[in-house]
């Protein structure tokens, strides 16, 4: 089987370890949401100006996406990237490929990103400094998965 290979800011392996997974070897959803949320922290680190005092990030999960999905690999691969950008929010696709199990297709999910006043539960635009910092991260990306 051949594979498209994309363009990712981050990339992150991880071991299936027993604690990842249920009683019949399956990967947890835990354990995906737990690799889904260190690969967007791990975007949302690269992004100094995103950070503004006064206002708070918040992502929010497309869906919940099933472990079980992913089958019983040795290891998963978890990219993560900007996919899209609004004036008010920007949307992180993150990517987790099984590695040496019975599935070879990959998991995809989207976190939704907004700036919040805390005080208001208002979301804020972005900025063009943000939006051009996230433009310049894409343009860096250099991880395939």
């Amino acid at each position: 089987m051949s594979r498209i290979l994309s363009k990712w800011v981050v990339l992150q392996e991880h071991a299936v370890e027993v604690a990842d997974t249920s009683a019949d070897g399956a990967v947890t959803d835990e354990a995906v949401e737990r690799w889904l949320a260190g690969a967007r922290q791990a975007y949302l680190d690269r992004c100094e100006h995103l950070h503004q005092p006064g206002l708070e990030v918040r992502s929010r999960l497309s869906a919940p996406v099933p472990g079980e999905r992913l089958g019983r690999p040795e290891s998963v691969v978890v990219s993560a990237t900007a996919a899209e950008v609004r004036p008010a929010s920007f949307t992180i696709s993150v990517r987790v490929r099984p590695i040496d199990g019975e599935h070879e297709m990959p998991l995809n999910a989207t976190w939704t990103v907004t700036l919040v006043d805390p005080a208001t539960g208002e979301a804020r635009e972005l900025g063009t400094e943000v939006r051009d910092e996230l433009i310049a991260l894409e343009h860096a990306a250099h991880e395939y998965n």
